[in-house]
């Protein structure tokens, strides 16, 4: 439906209108409705929704957002049942089966099985010594110790953590996705240098990046999609009054009598 401005007579779509709004509702989830742990898993489970050659609508990915975090307020159990259901069905696709999920039946079975094993946390390191269970968790858990207490550092693992879980065209092995993320933080580093201000565009950035995906990308695709920092705020301009103004006059007099 394509609907006129009537200040300027602009003419636009009210389909894209709704997914604009669509795409600031989904955002607004982090860290509200959804924990920054179960976040790239949640990523990575809307994306099995997607053909493989289209993109996810943004109101279908809200959709499925809002569906999946319904069905249990447990997290501990939807986060590990989402890991499981994520390997399992990447699993599936890297032996042919690229088939998109149409329903959350698979998952709700998963949760079921989850239920019943009650963890009281799940987490991508495992226990010490341990190794983790297929090659994506692994690449997620040295992204994770990659990360470490840096905020940049580990804003783009958490970022590339997500991109991980997708299993994109051309991601690196489990060896060099260390390597990959030290080149998005050379390339990040000279953009994003103020915490306070920049991690929030970061998590945002990622988080515009995430539904356009195909294949692996590069950190100027990220880039291109960092919103502006915000405006500083400016002091007000002061003017001075005729008695200040008429005080100033009479000190300069007084110093060019004194010359």
């Amino acid at each position: 439906m394509i609907l006129t401005c009537p200040s300027c007579h602009a003419r636009y779509s009210l389909e894209i209108s709704v997914e604009d709004e669509s795409a600031r509702d989904l955002l607004a989830l982090k860290g509200v409705e959804v924990s920054a742990r179960i976040w790239p898993l949640l990523v990575a489970y809307m994306g099995l929704f997607r053909a493989e050659s289209r993109a996810l609508a943004w109101s279908r990915a809200l959709r499925i957002a809002r569906e999946t975090m319904e069905l249990t307020a447990d997290h501990a159990v939807l986060e590990a049942a989402l890991a499981d259901t994520v390997e399992a069905l990447r699993a599936k696709r890297d032996q042919g089966d690229k088939r998109p999920l149409k329903d959350h039946n698979y998952l709700k079975s998963v949760l079921k099985s989850c239920a019943l094993r009650r963890p009281a946390g799940f987490a991508v390191e495992t226990t010490p010594g341990v190794a983790p269970r297929g090659k994506r968790a692994a690449a997620l858990a040295a992204l994770e110790e990659w990360g470490g207490s840096d905020w940049l550092r580990a804003g783009i693992a958490q970022g590339l953590q997500a991109i991980v879980a997708l299993n994109l065209k051309g991601a690196p092995a489990v060896d060099t996705v260390t390597l990959s993320a030290d080149i998005w933080h050379a390339t990040l580093k000279t953009k994003l240098t103020v915490e306070q201000v920049d991690t929030p565009r970061l998590s945002q950035a990622f988080g515009l990046l995430f539904p356009t995906l195909t294949e692996w990308p590069q950190p100027k695709q990220l880039i291109e999609l960092l919103p502006p920092r915000p405006e500083r705020a400016k002091l007000p301009s002061i003017r001075p009054t005729d008695e200040q103004l008429a005080e100033g006059r009479a000190h300069l007099r007084a110093l060019r009598e004194r010359l």
